[in-house]
């Protein structure tokens, strides 16, 4: 299983994200019918009270059982198909009211303006909600993971889901990859390491723009300035050779309660209630479902070697004490005494429908920071050439000509230079710095031949803005990963199968199928607008 994860206590100054690798393994008769269309409904889903978009809402055909959800900005979208012409929406969201409007009604023309009202609970609730917070919020916890087995399925299911990736360069979406993913999941019973996936579309999305980003990270979380794999600041992410939705499938704590997960909900059956406090119990709803909302922070003892604090919320159904909902997010203190956030988790499971008990993932969003080094930046300090110039300069002085300015004093520490001619260290007996131009005079001034053939290799020195050699300049980008299920357990026609391997997703192979449109990519107009 892939984690982000922060290690044992060992060196400070290896502080680091560990990583264990995933297999899939598990074979399901099932069939799917998919394409893709230009045309679509579109939607926002918005807090009648304040005004303020609704994120993550479900939005969810009553009749064809088809799901999509909004965007972290209330956005969404629905395939224009026939079949639904008689079909209910409905939209829901932990907090809100539930909401049914007509297919029909819906407009093709504009963006149709959803307006959820705030769940408030009356007193029959209030006297539930007295009577369980007598137990407090660490035995409801307590029961409700105890309660996972009972409450998700331990059977062979399935779903196909709309996943999207994408980084965020200064508040802008860049290099989005969408996927049509059918999971074969083999229960709860057994651990998510024998799930299976399969491929049912993909694409490059190029109304974005895209650059050039290396889908590896850094394995020692330090920076290489000649390579462009991406890295997190003090930590490493294992990169499940490059493929992101294995990434963000096995951050479900949930799914992998009794695994070793994300730092610091860790084992989320044995540490999440020893690493964090956690508040009194406050009552929200989903729609008519009562729900508990438990706030958590993490215990000083746990994150203050690591100069980092994480904080979220669970929600806990007091009737079955079933999970709902966990949102994580942890952060990393800068060197200005700022929190930013290294990394943050959003799971949401539900009922997939009235007559079934049992939980059902509804989406999974993970987003960690990282930095790269930018490739395009050809302004950094660097060697333009080097030479022997006898006619202007002693016969053992080479001549190396920067881009910049060198600053002379970390250009005379003769430590940063080695010069070898064969399997000889030369020596250097003085340095000039002259502007752009920097003169290395060797001690030996006999060895002619052996100079013309010798290499030397030059680290360290910065030019007089400070830059150093060879340095580009550093990206800092956020990395997103979300899946959302739009239907479970339909059987799918098949013309040609394959199963997704530990590849970025754009080298894997399509399963193909047959029929009508049904499953869409839900790319929210809005994110458009954010470029």
């Amino acid at each position: 299983m892939t984690v982000l994860n922060l290690p044992a206590r060992l060196n400070p100054g290896n502080l680091r994200l560990h990583v264990i690798l995933v297999c899939f393994i598990l074979q399901v008769n099932t069939v799917c019918l998919f394409s893709q269309t230009k045309y679509y409904i579109e939607g926002k889903v918005i807090n009648s009270t304040t005004l303020n978009p609704v994120p993550f809402a479900t939005v969810k055909l009553k009749n064809n059982q088809l799901g999509v959800y909004a965007n972290a900005n209330g956005d969404f979208r629905i395939i224009r198909n026939s079949d639904f012409q008689n079909d209910s929406v409905i939209i829901t969201c932990i907090g809100f009211k539930r909401l049914s409007i007509s297919y029909k009604d819906l407009s093709n023309t504009e963006v149709n303006k959803i307006y959820l009202t705030q769940a408030i609970y009356g007193l029959e609730e209030v006297k539930v909600i007295a009577s369980r917070r007598k137990l407090g919020s660490i035995r409801i916890i307590e029961r409700a993971i105890r309660k996972i087995k009972d409450n998700y399925p331990d059977k062979p299911f399935s779903y196909i889901s709309y996943y999207r990736d994408y980084q965020k360069k200064d508040g802008n979406y860049i290099n989005l990859n969408e996927a049509i993913v059918q999971t074969l999941d083999n229960g709860f019973s057994t651990g998510s390491i024998v799930n299976k996936y399969r491929l049912l579309d993909f694409r490059k999305n190029m109304d974005f723009p895209r650059i050039n980003i290396s889908p590896y990270y850094n394995t020692d979380g330090s920076s290489d300035y000649y390579y462009s794999d991406k890295f997190i600041p003090n930590a490493v992410l294992g990169d499940q050779n490059g493929n992101e939705l294995f990434i963000l499938m096995v951050h479900d704590a949930i799914r992998n309660y009794n695994k070793w997960s994300f730092s610091f909900i860790n084992y989320f059956s044995e540490d999440f209630i020893l690493n964090h406090f956690f508040s009194d119990p406050v009552p929200v709803y989903n729609n008519n479902l009562l729900l508990y909302r438990i706030d958590f922070k993490t215990k000083p003892k746990v994150t203050s070697y690591y100069n980092m604090i994480a904080s979220g919320s669970i929600y806990i159904q007091p009737k079955d004490y079933s999970i709902h909902k966990l949102e994580y997010s942890c952060y990393y203190q800068t060197s200005g005494k700022e929190n930013k956030e290294m990394f943050n988790v959003d799971i949401e499971y539900g009922h997939e429908n009235p007559s079934d008990s049992l939980m059902y993932l509804k989406y999974i969003s993970f987003n960690n920071i990282f930095n790269l080094v930018d490739t395009t930046d050809n302004n950094y300090f660097r060697i333009l050439k080097s030479y022997w110039n006898p006619s202007e300069y002693s016969k053992s002085t080479m001549v190396v000509e920067f881009n910049r300015k060198i600053d002379p004093e970390s250009a005379f520490k003769k430590k940063n230079y080695e010069i070898m001619a064969g399997k000889k260290t030369e020596k250097i007996k003085s340095i000039q710095v002259s502007g752009y131009k920097l003169l290395i005079k060797l001690k030996d001034e006999k060895a002619k031949k052996r100079f013309r053939k010798c290499t030397v290799s030059i680290e360290n020195i910065k030019d007089i803005d400070g830059n150093i050699l060879n340095h580009r300049k550093p990206m800092e980008l956020y990395q997103y990963r979300e899946l959302f299920v739009q239907e479970y357990n339909k059987a799918l026609p098949f013309t040609d199968s394959c199963y997704m391997q530990y590849l970025p997703l754009e080298k894997n192979c399509i399963s193909k199928v047959r029929g009508k449109d049904k499953y869409w990519m839900n790319t929210p107009e809005n994110i458009k607008q954010d470029k």
